[in-house]
């Protein structure tokens, strides 16, 4: 479409879905960022992203300096030739003459600890081994980028910890490192700041103690002793078939995704379709974590609105003017009851994402609300 000067299509296609999206950050010289999300987030999108191996449809990636990338440990080495072999091809492809591989050789083997095996065929190796060696060529030479993806993940505790250390050591020399990993002790050793994705949006950026603690909670639970936090939603019985909600909508808001940031404000219309006009109808919200334990909700019961429902289509417009719900994605449920009977209920209607670009420090599942008073000063008793 470039190519022709067409312009790309803003609707995405059939089966099309954004793998990233809003995303944006900045990593320094000598800093390491750990990305950190579940399975499915986008973190090795990002990635590859950064090193060129996709292109971006919309935004700028900017890299200033040489880029080593450790993204899989299958795509580096030719299993047909001997470790030794692979050590030479390697660094000639980073640059390196014969000479300057030969006087890095016996470090590079010794590192990875593959003196026994570094004359046998690649092919042979571990999915340990095979790593050991990758990475051990990758950051024997000092560049200005790193981007380091799960390669850890296979070795042994003791391997981890010698790969950690010597991140931490290109760092202090300058390298600017991008590390993802589902493991909190490596992305704790290495990374002074975290950035934390679910289904391609970017949730948090900030202190990695704050942004694991956030991370655990987002998916149900407090902290590695898993310890559940919240209830589950128990399974909702419709009493009608003549009450149907259709969607959320929201004019700042793509279809079924809203983005907040925590302690803004949100307005949001309900749709309906009903056969009859109702009186004095309950409109409840539910807003589920992804481990599907309700953390909040909203009742219009509890403000004491009467809602009326008209026959045929129509809306009720909810305003949420401080969203007290902190860095996270949440998914929304909405139902219309009368004296605690539910008419209808629609699960997971709409995707929130809510929004804090620096987390520095722990803040639970709420944000309460409060008022405050400058130079307050209660009145004084006498005697």
């Amino acid at each position: 479409m470039r190519t022709l000067r067409l312009q790309p299509s803003e609707a995405l296609g059939k089966d099309e879905f954004w793998a990233l999206q809003d995303i944006s950050f900045i990593v320094q010289r000598g800093e390491c960022l750990g990305v950190i999300g579940p399975n499915g987030a986008g973190k090795s999108t990002l990635l590859k992203l950064i090193h060129r191996d996709y292109r971006a449809d919309a935004g700028r990636i900017v890299t200033l300096g040489s880029i080593q990338s450790l993204l899989r440990i299958d795509s580096g080495l030719q299993p047909l030739l001997s470790g030794r072999e692979n050590i030479y091809i390697r660094c000639q492809q980073m640059g390196l003459n014969k000479d300057e591989t030969d006087a890095m050789l016996d470090a590079i083997i010794a590192f990875a600890g593959l003196e026994e095996a570094i004359d046998s065929q690649v092919k042979t190796y571990s999915d340990g081994m095979y790593a050991r060696l990758e990475f051990s060529i990758a950051t024997s030479v000092q560049s200005d980028i790193f981007l380091v993806d799960e390669v850890l993940a296979v070795g042994d505790i003791a391997f981890q910890i010698r790969a950690l250390d010597r991140l931490n050591q290109l760092k202090r020399n300058g390298a600017a490192i991008v590390f993802v990993s589902h493991s909190e002790m490596n992305v704790r050793h290495v990374a002074d700041r975290c950035l934390l994705l679910f289904n391609g949006r970017q949730v948090a950026l900030g202190n990695p103690d704050a942004l694991f603690y956030k991370y655990y909670e987002s998916v149900g639970y407090l902290n590695n002793r898993l310890q559940a936090l919240g209830d589950m939603i128990p399974s909702v019985k419709i009493d009608s078939d003549k009450l149907a909600i259709t969607r959320i909508i929201s004019s700042s808001s793509e279809e079924g995704r809203v983005t907040v940031n925590t302690g803004g404000s949100l307005e949001w219309i309900v749709e309906y379709q009903s056969e009859n006009a109702m009186a004095d109808v309950n409109l409840t919200l539910h807003f589920v974590n992804l481990a599907g334990l309700l953390v909040a909700s909203v009742d219009s019961s509890l403000t004491r609105q009467p809602i009326s429902l008209v026959a045929g289509k129509g809306g009720i417009r909810v305003g949420l003017p401080f969203v007290a719900l902190t860095a996270g994605c949440y998914r929304v449920a909405a139902g219309f009851s009368i004296n605690g009977e539910w008419l209808a209920y629609r699960e997971r209607i709409l995707e929130l994402y809510v929004i804090k670009h620096k987390m520095d420090m722990y803040q639970g599942l709420m944000v309460m609300d409060a008022i405050f008073e400058n130079n307050y000063f209660p009145a004084q008793s006498c005697g």
